[in-house]
Order: structure tokens, then sequence, then C-alpha cells
């Protein structure tokens, strides 16, 4: 029964930011990773792929949609939380999101689509992750330490958007 409990306690979802923020870097990281990787893969000719290295590519990517819709998902959600995350973001995220499944359904059934989806996927993922996202992190980490103040500023925001 221990090792049922251990195994579920290591499955929670950590709650304070600062765990929080290492697990989205982390995904971030993997991400990326995975990218760079298929981005390679792809950049070889069909001819010297196997049929099954072939397949793999294809399920790769299916596996690297879902995990940037998980991703996308879990970052708005927390910094949601923390009322870090603007309206600005959150519709970046939904313009990639809609981007990169518009992409896949041709590249899908056409390798050689893929290499330039995943290269503007790799460059909108960079440009987000050190743009967007490093400001919203920021926010999240001054909110975490301050969390009436966040609250306040955040009013603030909303406020000011309505009567502009």
């Amino acid at each position: 029964m221990p090792s049922l409990v251990l195994a579920a306690r290591s499955l929670a979802m950590p709650r304070q930011w600062a765990q929080q923020s290492q697990l989205l870097e982390r995904q971030h990281d993997r991400l990326e990773a995975l990218l760079d990787d298929l981005i390679d893969r792809h950049a070889i000719a069909d001819a010297c792929r196997s049929l099954q290295q072939l397949a793999l590519d294809q399920r790769d990517c299916q596996l690297l949609l879902r995990k940037l819709g998980l991703h996308l998902r879990l970052e708005e959600r927390w910094l949601s939380q923390l009322h870090s995350l603007c309206g600005g973001h959150r519709s970046s995220h939904r313009q990639a999101a809609t981007l990169a499944a518009e992409g896949w359904t041709v590249g899908e059934s056409s390798r050689a689509a893929r290499l330039p989806w995943l290269l503007d996927l790799q460059e909108w993922f960079h440009q987000h992750r050190h743009g967007a996202d490093a400001i919203a992190y920021r926010r999240a980490e001054a909110s975490a330490k301050h969390p009436a103040k966040a609250r306040t500023e955040a009013s603030t925001r909303s406020l000011a958007r309505v009567q502009s």
C-alpha cells in the first residue's frame, strides 16, 4: 500500500509557482528537443529512411502536436491562477495551436511539407518562450511572492481595458 501512496504523490501536480515554473521549463526543453530531433530527421531524404522510420516520424509529429497543446493549456491555467496571463498571450497560444493543426493537415500526408511546418513551429516556439512566456513568468513569480499586490494590479489592468 505505501508504494501506491508514493506513486500517487509523485504524480501530483505542483501547487507553488516555483515548482510549476520548473515543470513548465522542463516541458519547454523537451518540446524544443523533440522539435530539433524531428527537424533533423525530416532533413534526411525519404529514400534514406525505412518505412518504420517514416512511420515513427509521423507518429512523433502527432506526439509533438499533442504535447504542445497540453503544455499550452497547463501554462495558461497556472499563469491565470496568478493573474499573469494577458489576453495577447492567450491569443498567441490559440493562433499557434491553430496554425500547428492546420499545418499538420497538410504535413500528415506530405512528408515534404513537414519540414517547413516544423521550422515554423520551432521559430514561433523560440520567440514565444523568450518573449511572452518570459514576461508572463516574471509576472507570475512576482505574483507568487506578493499575491495581494498582483490581484490589485490585475484588477486595475482589467478595469483599464474595460474603460478603453
